[in-house]
């Protein structure tokens, strides 16, 4: 297990000071544990960080941000039972002497904050794991890692800042369907269905350069135009993309080669600005 210590485990959640016992949070810790490694981490990242001994540097930096959101989301998952005991007569709430019970309000409010606290975690441990190559064989060869990251657009972070969009990363989840959708319906038939899955591979593996970066930031504005319910914007975006390429198209052999780049030239199809480039966003 990455959370080892209920000293570690109070230190990310201050609130549970009072707990004395690890044995009191251990299933729910374990059950954090699972869903970090399946949903984040992968099984050999998740292997790596729990057999870390005394880290340093970069390696500290993973642990912590593992265990917050691991104690979290055990936190969240603890609360309802943490003062129930289930007695031969039924449920009987633990009572502590000079101690005002909480108000389900407040109960509620707690567990929300710590998903709250879980979600931003994750999103500062994918960004900091981005940028660390040393983890990039253990994690990026993970499912989990493949399922994270079958989207132009990665994370609600990225999202905020490509799209106006205010949300958690629980409502980014929640969206990431519609953002693939989006992808498909709109972007292939215009970019290739080839090209776009090689600028997905290719920011899988920190190997977007050139051209590229020029397009696939247009891209993700285009996703996060019409997300934010901004059609018109998202069009005349994609246009400009779609420009950048037919005028540097030895930059881009996957598009030049694929069924939907030869289906529009053989059209003798001209790309100005009064040529709706996907007339199905509106």
């Amino acid at each position: 297990m990455i959370v080892k210590t209920i000293d570690q485990f109070q230190k990310a959640v201050p609130t549970t000071v009072s707990i004395e016992n690890f044995s009191d949070v251990e299933p729910y810790i374990a059950s954090a544990e699972l869903w970090t490694r399946s949903q984040v981490l992968g099984n050999d990242l998740y292997a790596y960080v729990d057999a870390l001994v005394d880290p340093a540097g970069d390696d500290l930096t993973l642990q912590k941000l593992c265990i917050n959101i691991i104690s979290n989301h055990a936190y969240w998952d603890a609360i309802p039972f943490l003062d129930l005991v289930h007695t031969e007569s039924g449920f009987a709430v633990i009572s502590a002497n000079n101690k005002v019970p909480a108000s389900k309000e407040r109960v509620e409010r707690l567990r929300e904050q710590c998903l709250i606290r879980r979600d931003n975690e994750t999103e500062l441990l994918i960004t900091f794991l981005e940028g660390r190559i040393i983890y990039h064989d253990d994690w990026k060869g993970s499912p989990a890692y493949s399922v994270m990251t079958d989207c132009l657009i990665r994370t609600a972070t990225e999202l905020q800042q490509y799209g106006s969009w205010e949300g958690s990363r629980r409502d980014f989840l929640k969206l990431r369907p519609k953002l693939i959708q989006e992808t498909m319906m709109r972007l292939e038939p215009v970019f290739s269905k080839d090209y776009i899955e090689e600028l997905i591979e290719k920011q899988r593996d920190n190997e977007i350069v050139g051209d590229d970066v020029k397009v696939i930031e247009l891209l993700k504005y285009a996703i996060g135009s019409l997300v934010n319910g901004n059609p018109e914007a998202a069009e005349k975006i994609a246009a400009d993309a779609l420009r950048y390429m037919d005028s540097h198209l030895i930059s881009f052999p996957t598009y030049t080669a694929s069924s939907e780049y030869l289906a529009r030239t053989m059209a003798n199809y001209e790309n100005d600005a009064d040529s709706p480039i996907f007339s199905s966003l509106h």
